[in-house]
């Protein structure tokens, strides 16, 4: 039987000492092709190894070791050997150990699966062409054109399984990463929301995130249906406070995240700026605070404004801010106490009909605009006469509260917040 002309390969160095690892693989090619073919294996290996370093872009900053990295693209060099000269079984997997090993290296090192999949087209492309070019080399011109086909054929067939392979080591080791970082961090806020003795430079070190200066803290969810990357909702708000200088973002659900941003304040932009819509996510904020403590109350403020908005079942995703509902959150610390309180004060005004409303809606803007009624007729597009009628209408309904109006104007806040509410039976 003739030799098979991967037998003929050679490299352009002499055999080495095993200063250099290399698979079990290696064995079997030097027993059956001889040495040349390991030392081309190996020369191959490297080239792509130097070609991956070059082309992509995150390992320029040599956040791979390059022996690790050598070591995976010289065993996939030996098994696509092994392959084209049939000395392994038929369903031999080009992927070994060592690519799998390399797969991890990049999610621990913080790349993403876009990184590691372009590694492998560009040293896939190497590899193919190191092979075709041998083959071209190595065998007479009226033989080539069929080996030529069934090696670009088996390296075609092959690559799915490979980049699977690497692609489920990635993943795996990056959701275990993710997790093991995020158990940690929440570990700590936990801790410092507690008001638990915590070393400040320990807890920076361990969330990755400035404890001094200003912050923000957010919540965000969304269904179990939403395809919004929560992430790219935090610069987005925290704009409306000031710059934005650091994050920190911990999961906390399947579609759940607590947030904190430090920021540059810039008291102008929350006059100028209204607070970004997001769609089909909720979003809540505290109110900047500052250094750890501030970190801490801001994060209860969103908390507290959280929970009123879950008691609005039904009503569409918004983004609210603490600042904005101050008083409502005082109001509705005990939310069915608040709600007995309204109902008893606004008696029938509490009514779910048109008129009702109209009559809650001039009332409110009395009271809100220091009983002008010009004011209340002008915002409301209808004459002082229909105000006067109104504003008495609406009192007359009410449960008389001492001839103040302050307890009449924090039932109607209530109101406003839990109208459609589950839990409030008006």
């Amino acid at each position: 039987m003739p030799q098979h002309w991967t037998g003929e390969l050679s490299g352009t160095r002499a055999r080495q000492s095993e200063l250099e690892w290399l698979s079990p693989d290696a064995e079997r090619i030097r027993a059956v092709l001889g040495d040349g073919a390991v030392t081309w294996a190996v020369e191959v290996g490297q080239d792509i190894a130097t070609t991956i370093s070059r082309k992509v872009p995150a390992l320029s900053d040599g956040v791979a070791p390059p022996d690790t990295l050598r070591r995976a693209t010289t065993s996939t060099a030996l098994r696509a050997l092994t392959l084209v000269a049939g000395l392994g079984e038929s369903e031999t997997s080009l992927a070994s150990a060592e690519v799998e090993e390399i797969a991890v290296d990049f999610a621990r090192q913080g790349m993403e699966l876009n990184d590691l999949l372009r590694a492998i087209r560009v040293g896939y492309a190497v590899l193919a062409a190191a092979l075709l070019d041998a083959a071209t080399r190595l065998i007479p011109p009226s033989e080539s054109s069929g080996e030529l086909r069934r090696i670009s054929m088996l390296l075609f067939e092959v690559l799915d399984d490979f980049t699977g392979v690497a692609a489920s080591a990635f993943l795996e080791e990056q959701s275990a990463w993710a997790a093991g970082v995020s158990a940690a961090r929440l570990d700590v806020v936990t801790k410092i929301i507690a008001a638990d003795p915590i070393e400040s430079a320990h807890a920076e070190r361990v969330l990755g995130y400035p404890l001094s200066g200003h912050h923000v803290a957010i919540i965000a969810w969304s269904g179990p249906h939403s395809n919004h990357d929560l992430r790219a909702i935090v610069d987005p708000v925290l704009r409306h406070w000031g710059t934005p200088t650091a994050s920190l973002v911990i999961p906390v659900g399947l579609q759940a995240i607590w947030a904190w941003g430090a920021v540059t304040p810039d008291p102008t932009r929350a006059l100028s700026s209204s607070l970004p819509a997001f769609g089909d996510t909720f979003v809540v904020a505290g109110q900047l605070g500052s250094g750890m403590d501030g970190f801490r109350k801001s994060h209860l403020e969103a908390r507290a404004v959280e929970r009123l908005v879950r008691l609005r079942v039904g009503h569409p995703p918004t983004t609210t801010a603490h600042e904005h509902i101050a008083l409502e959150v005082l109001l509705l610390a005990d939310p069915e106490a608040a709600v007995q309180f309204a109902s008893r004060l606004l008696g029938p005004l509490a009514g779910d009909d048109p008129r009702m409303a109209d009559l809650r809606s001039t009332l409110s803007l009395y009271l809100d605009m220091d009983h002008s009624l010009a004011k209340v007729a002008s915002a409301e597009h209808i004459s002082k006469n229909t105000v006067t009628y109104r504003v008495q209408k609406a009192l007359s309904l009410c449960t008389p509260s001492g001839g103040s109006s302050t307890d009449l104007r924090a039932a109607l806040r209530i109101y406003e917040w839990l109208r459609d509410a589950p839990i409030a039976q008006w």
